[in-house]
């Protein structure tokens, strides 16, 4: 416990920004990478949230983020978050919305709000929206998981795909980066598949006759 103490304080120093992008480079290797993320995969996220989000996320966010998570007691409900009080609240909730138990952190579950939380995927895999069209995707082939009107996912271009277990393995931890690069290029051909078969032009004119007619909120 004492040599696990110390490399919390450490990873909590100012150093850790510097330190954390230091392990991540490639010439350090993947194994240290792989530690990493598995040994303390909670830093990295908030690290990079942190360091990338504006000031003044949460004010671009309210009415347009929607995150769903999990509280689990006494019995788990999902909830869905579009307000957020500041940065950190707005970090506090994506951190929660993906908070897998034993994984993301060393622990079963974590606080948001004052609540006992977890994943909202538990509850929520694809949350509802307030839009009168959403367009939704998945990373995991959508049929094979029972999901329905799912418009973006593997099932696009079903042909020499990874399995879901294979997708599930790098959702926990990363594949290496030609395997990544790989499935950008895969979900971009997946979003031109159906930009093909549900033109822009057609879905805008739909939204409008919707507000014309008093039917979107």
């Amino acid at each position: 416990m004492g040599l696990i103490s110390h490399y919390f304080d450490f990873f909590c120093k100012k150093e850790k920004t510097v330190f954390i992008n230091m392990l991540l480079n490639r010439k350090f290797g993947s194994k240290l990478k792989k530690f990493l993320h598995f040994f303390y995969p909670q830093a990295v996220l908030r690290d990079v949230l942190n360091n990338f989000l504006p000031d003044d996320a949460h004010t671009r966010s309210n009415g347009r983020v929607r995150v769903a998570v999990t509280q689990i007691l006494w019995r788990p409900r999902g909830l869905l978050v579009d307000q957020f009080d500041s940065k950190e609240d707005l970090i506090n909730a994506v951190f929660t919305s993906s908070f897998i138990p034993g994984y993301l952190a060393p622990r079963p579950a974590t606080m948001f709000r004052n609540r006992v939380c977890i994943d909202g995927g538990l509850t929520l895999f694809m949350p509802p929206t307030s839009a009168s069209k959403t367009v939704r995707v998945c990373a995991f082939p959508a049929s094979r998981l029972g999901l329905e009107e799912i418009g973006i996912s593997p099932d696009c271009n079903p042909e020499n795909r990874a399995s879901p277990r294979e997708l599930f393995n790098w959702a926990l931890e990363p594949a290496e980066d030609h395997i990544l690069d790989k499935l950008f290029e895969l979900g971009y051909l997946d979003a031109a598949v159906w930009a093909e078969a549900n033109p822009v032009d057609k879905t805008v004119e739909d939204e409008a006759a919707l507000v014309e007619n008093g039917s979107a909120t």
